[in-house]
């Protein structure tokens, strides 16, 4: 936990789609079949634990997938390897039952050996696929919003799933749709024909005729239909069910609003965090709203219908109207216009001559005869250096063995006369600091002990005194 790079994962759905990805993809090549369903027995243990740890049995484990020892601890050491899972606590021989009852142990408490507790992670590759934009590194890290390739992603992933629920709702039969049938009518095949004594002197339920009013399903069909599209524009209502929002909803719609409407209303709310049940949230707030007079005329929806183009009519009127306006222009220009222009263009390009194009040479290398021609290799490296060892020198940047000079360079003579010139200057700098260390003792012993020269004062000698030397 402490060094893995993986962020912590909480919940098992989480859990099973990074597993999944990061096996698809190819980053383990030992990883497969038999780690997926490793994955799903530890995914299947999370649950146990708030902070999405489990433990984990290599006998029991094996046990439940039908697994050697040795391939449960390889697919194990896989899963750690794709930064899946991260070592919470380390297994151990380490008698546990010693550790819990302390001094009050006995041997008829047995033997426990200390499981391996591991933490179920997310890889920061599996983040950046999924466009999750994390704050923090490691195992405290948290996902703090997506970007714009994770919001069209999410944004697919929810219409996607809320397709898959209206297919299955259409193809089941819903209470709302069942024909009442008239008991009366059905025939009894087999079974026993003995009615009891107090059923037969009871109260009989006389079965009310069946009565069915399609303004009532058709205007709840509707209601649904409007709820599955809003909780395709309203990120929040997909967790809810269609039908306890469209009852919810059903005096707004009733009044005439669209689902636009009803979609523009419910962006402008203010949500407390998760909402485990969205229909109850949007029931109290529209009985608060109404309450305190925000919401006071119902009927009046906050987009009115002139401005609600559901079905495209208005665009589609639009567009014929535009492409008629431009029909006449569309036609002058094919009929005139354009067989001028192809013409002139025609002439245009006859006229142009033709040019060869060059043959192509790399800016970047010149050909290596006229390297070599430009070099005179022979006269400055002698013979037998080749092209390749020069190279090879320049690329490298070590000296190039030359074994034969065409000529031998004269040698230079002035640095010998410029050591005889400092040695003479050497020589006449020690025989000036000589006299002036005699003339420096002769001066002190004149000196008298109040600093005084024959009754004269005495003044230190200066630079200037010395200049005529």
């Amino acid at each position: 936990m402490t060094t893995t790079a993986s962020r912590q994962l909480r919940h098992a759905e989480d859990f099973r789609a990074a597993a999944a990805f990061m096996v698809g993809a190819g980053f383990h090549p030992r990883a497969g079949r038999t780690t997926l369903r490793l994955a799903e027995a530890f995914a299947a243990r999370m649950g146990r634990s708030t902070n999405g740890t489990f433990a984990f049995n290599i006998a029991a484990t094996g046990r439940e997938l039908g697994l050697q020892r040795r391939a449960v601890l390889n697919h194990a050491k896989i899963l750690r390897e794709l930064g899946l899972t991260a070592y919470v606590e380390h297994g151990s021989r380490t008698n546990s039952q010693r550790t819990r009852h302390g001094a009050a142990w006995t041997r008829q408490h047995g033997y426990r050996g200390t499981g391996t507790i591991f933490a179920a992670v997310a890889p920061p590759v599996w983040d950046e696929a999924m466009g999750r934009r994390i704050d923090g590194t490691g195992y405290r890290a948290r996902p703090v919003g997506v970007t714009e390739k994770g919001r069209a992603r999410a944004v697919a992933e929810v219409r996607r799933k809320a397709e898959s629920r209206a297919r299955q709702r259409s193809t089941s039969c819903t209470p709302s749709l069942v024909v009442p049938q008239d008991h009366r009518q059905l025939k009894v095949e087999g079974g026993s024909n003995y009615t009891s004594r107090t059923r037969a002197t009871g109260r009989r339920n006389i079965p009310s005729p069946p009565h069915q009013n399609h303004s009532i399903v058709a205007e709840c069909a509707r209601g649904i239909a409007i709820a599955e599209h809003l909780q395709r524009e309203v990120w929040w209502l997909h967790r809810g069910c269609a039908r306890r929002l469209a009852y919810v909803l059903r005096p707004l719609i009733a009044a005439g609003w669209t689902w636009q409407a009803l979609a523009a209303e419910l962006r402008t709310w203010g949500l407390p965090g998760y909402l485990r049940d969205p229909a109850a949230y949007v029931r109290h707030e529209l009985a608060r709203l109404q309450h305190h007079g925000h919401l006071a005329h119902i009927g009046r929806p906050a987009i009115g219908d002139d401005q609600v183009d559901g079905d495209g009519t208005r665009y589609q009127a639009m567009f014929q109207a535009r492409h008629q306006r431009s029909d006449p222009a569309w036609h002058s220009y094919a009929e005139q216009l354009r067989p001028q222009l192809r013409r002139r263009l025609q002439e245009a390009r006859s006229a142009v001559p033709e040019t060869q194009v060059p043959e192509y040479r790399p800016w970047l290398r010149e050909p290596e005869e006229l390297h070599l021609k430009s070099q005179s290799l022979e006269a400055a490296y002698g013979p037998d250096v080749s092209p390749r060892e020069i190279y090879e020198s320049h690329a490298y940047n070590r000296p190039l063995l030359v074994r034969h000079q065409a000529t031998v360079p004269v040698p230079n003579q002035g640095w010998l006369e410029q050591m005889r010139e400092e040695a003479e200057a050497k020589r006449a700098c020690a025989v000036l600091k000589a006299e002036l260390d005699n003339w420096e003792a002769e001066q002190a012993s004149t000196v008298e002990p109040h600093g005084t020269f024959r009754g004269q004062l005495y003044c230190a000698p200066t630079w200037n005194n010395w200049t005529g030397l």
